[in-house]
């Protein structure tokens, strides 16, 4: 008899609740993706139901998500902070449903105006024992562009409706003030109250299915399962990370420019591992908050998704199986300096805080190359394009305002795999729309849909080629949004030998003229204009000499690597064209025996790990020896005109002629500023 049986053939106590912990974890996991399911089928807009930027949840009565979706809706909201929307202040009542999309009276919780969080209680014997959550992306919330989101805003007033904490459902009865309030306050009413009630008709699903449990299986089981699923999931992830020798290692990212001038972004990142499961992220060196809208209001939160997405993705795939949920980030610990742009506060404008993530993502990731090289991979695209179509009212027809596509570019090639084409991993969840769904929702031909050739970052493997989207606008006054934009000048660094990936570009034109556009906005484009948005290609790993010449060869028929790519790139010698094509492997040989083909640099960064590709190369060896500095300098002024003296020291250096600038060189402007 096994040893784990009492004498009587019956499962000890001990055994019974572990084997039930076990079967509420996964009955939990079937509720959220039901959830999750009903929201995705009852929407209205094309944001929620085939971008499916949107979540649902299960939520602890202290504010952590111990259950969210396995397959459906956004994954970066992955262990937000949830705890200002459970405060037991708000006076919970059985039919209340709470609805919030203000930044900085969440604490971080929500994080830019266009998402609004809504929670359940679910009761038991007249306590909460739990929430029903879910939050959507509402296409538009007012604000000065359509879609609301623009990097020209300064504050948040400019970026829309604000609603703190408030019920929308009290008891069960819908509070009509607060939805006229809604409604009242964006471009396309109907479809945002069809979203808002989806998602609330999901959490009542939510709320019903955990009832039926604490039925069956009582009270005192299900709120055990709720701690034990967060606890597993807690120590499943240090055991992950215990992977991480213990150590500092550095990073710093950059935002190319923060949309208002031409001087980069810097996200620095300290992770500090203990080489016993615990990690400290310290964004220490990070520039203040921008004057566009790429802050992050974070909360000052200890554990918050946003910077430490990358983090998650590790565990995800060095703990294959775990329940992803608020239970990582108990292992994260994060110092965010306030006032940062990683930790911005009121009234700084916040709508393009997915940018700043990225960066951060991407920051994370460098770290992680140092520590662990052979288990990340190279970085990703680090930009996401969302593109919005707005049609005025006329001809019969409401205004309309459309997600046209989020552009994205490729992953990072790396874990003895290429990367993923047309899709960076800190936003796979995003789902490009159709466009036959696109077509008959707005007013737009859909000119081209498909990967960029020669877009990849090379290397033994290869990063991922990159999105190119192209539309033409068929209504006059309809307007085209372009949010997101970035890598048009640093790119996507490949690791270990690999090559940095392409840079994202937007172009327009009739023909075969085209004009690029930079990082425009907000375009009303003429009849026949072809507007294109192509993202960046994922970074390389490895050495591009190492890459299977089979590999290159079959890129090349799929019309995704031009023969001379291959050639002067990967140093595969072809014979034949598109479908035709053949690996010549006599002169392949030759070419790579003979050293033919021109190596890679052994990369610009440390210790030669990293490749930055020319636009960040070329900016460090003009500005690398003074960006520490000035970054210092622009810390000790006051908060009011960080953001005018960290522009004005950039912009004197390079009146003083091309550089490299010196320490000295900085110092001389800082004392003429002061």
């Amino acid at each position: 008899m096994p040893p784990t049986q009492p004498s009587g053939g019956a499962a000890a106590p001990g055994i019974q609740a572990t084997i039930l912990d076990e079967v509420l974890a996964n009955l939990f996991q079937a509720i959220v993706d039901e959830m999750a399911s009903a929201t995705l089928r009852s929407a209205y807009t094309t944001f929620v139901k085939e971008t499916q930027d949107f979540g649902t949840g299960l939520i602890s009565t202290g504010g952590e998500m111990f259950t969210f979706p396995s397959e459906l809706g956004a994954k970066t909201v992955l262990g937000i902070p949830l705890q200002a929307g459970v405060d037991p202040a708000h006076g919970w009542e059985p039919g209340d449903i709470l609805i919030a999309n203000d930044p900085y009276r969440t604490s971080g919780m929500v994080t830019h105006l266009n998402d609004l969080y809504m929670f359940k209680p679910i009761f038991a014997d007249g306590e909460v024992i739990a929430f029903a959550w879910g939050f959507l992306h509402c296409t538009d919330v007012g604000g000065a562009v359509p879609g609301s989101i623009t990097f020209a805003s300064r504050e948040i007033y400019q970026e829309g409706l604000r609603l703190r904490p408030v019920k929308l459902y009290r008891r069960g009865v819908l509070n009509t003030a607060i939805r006229h309030i809604i409604e009242d306050n964006c471009r396309i009413p109907d479809d945002n109250w069809g979203d808002i009630s989806a998602l609330a008709a999901s959490l009542t699903t939510g709320e019903k299915r955990v009832g039926g449990l604490v039925a069956k299986y009582g009270e005192e089981a299900v709120q055990r399962a709720i701690e034990v699923t967060l606890g597993t999931t807690e120590r499943r992830a240090r055991n992950a990370l215990r992977m991480i020798p213990a150590g500092e290692y550095r990073f710093i990212e950059y935002f190319e420019d923060d949309y208002i001038s031409d001087v980069p972004v810097r996200v620095e990142v300290c992770l500090h591992s203990a080489g016993d499961g615990n990690i400290v992220l310290d964004f220490t060196g990070s520039d203040p908050a921008v004057r566009s809208a790429l802050n992050i209001p974070s909360g000052s939160q200890k554990h918050h998704p946003f910077v430490s997405r990358a983090i998650v993705n590790f565990v995800g795939t060095y703990a294959p199986g775990i329940r992803l949920n608020a239970g990582v980030l108990r292992a994260v610990e994060l110092v965010l300096p306030a006032g940062s742009v990683v930790n911005g506060d009121a009234p700084r404008s916040c709508g393009l805080r997915i940018g700043t993530a990225l960066k951060a993502h991407d920051a994370v990731l460098g770290c992680l190359a140092q520590a662990v090289p052979e288990r990340v991979p190279a970085a990703g695209a680090g930009q996401v394009v969302i593109t919005y179509v707005s049609a005025p009212a006329g001809l019969g027809k409401a205004g309309r305002v459309v997600v046209a596509n989020p552009v994205q570019g490729g992953s990072g090639g790396g874990l003895g795999m290429d990367g993923v084409s047309g899709a960076d991993r800190p936003t796979a969840f995003l789902h490009n729309v159709p466009a036959e769904v696109l077509e008959a929702e707005a007013p737009v031909i859909v000119r081209r849909y498909g990967l960029s050739p020669d877009s990849e970052g090379p290397g033994r493997y290869r990063g991922g080629f990159g999105i190119r989207f192209s539309v033409e606008l068929t209504q006059p006054g309809a307007t085209l949004v372009l949010r997101g934009q970035d890598r048009h000048v640093f790119n996507p660094w490949g690791v270990r030998g690999g090559r940095a990936g392409s840079n994202a570009t937007c172009v327009s034109g009739r023909g075969g003229e085209q004009a690029y556009l930079g990082k425009a906005n907000l375009l009303e484009p003429g009849r026949g204009e072809v507007v294109t948005v192509a993202g960046a290609g994922g970074g390389g790993y490895g050495d591009p000499l190492e890459r299977d010449p089979g590999k290159v060869c079959a890129d090349a028929r799929n019309g995704l690597v031009s023969i001379e790519r291959a050639r002067d790139v990967y140093g595969v010698v072809l014979a034949g064209v598109g479908p035709l094509a053949r690996v010549d492997e006599e002169a392949t040989a030759a070419l790579r025996d003979a050293g033919l083909q021109a190596r890679p640099a052994t990369g610009s960064g440390e210790a030669g790990l990293f490749d930055y590709g020319p636009g960040r190369t070329a900016w460090t060896a003009r500005y690398g020896a003074v960006t520490g500095l000035i970054s210092r300098w622009v810390w000790s002024l006051p908060d009011g005109i960080r953001a005018d003296a960290k522009t004005y020291a950039y912009t004197e250096l390079a009146r003083r002629g091309p550089g490299p600038y010196t320490e000295a060189d900085a110092l001389d402007v800082m004392k003429e500023r002061q």
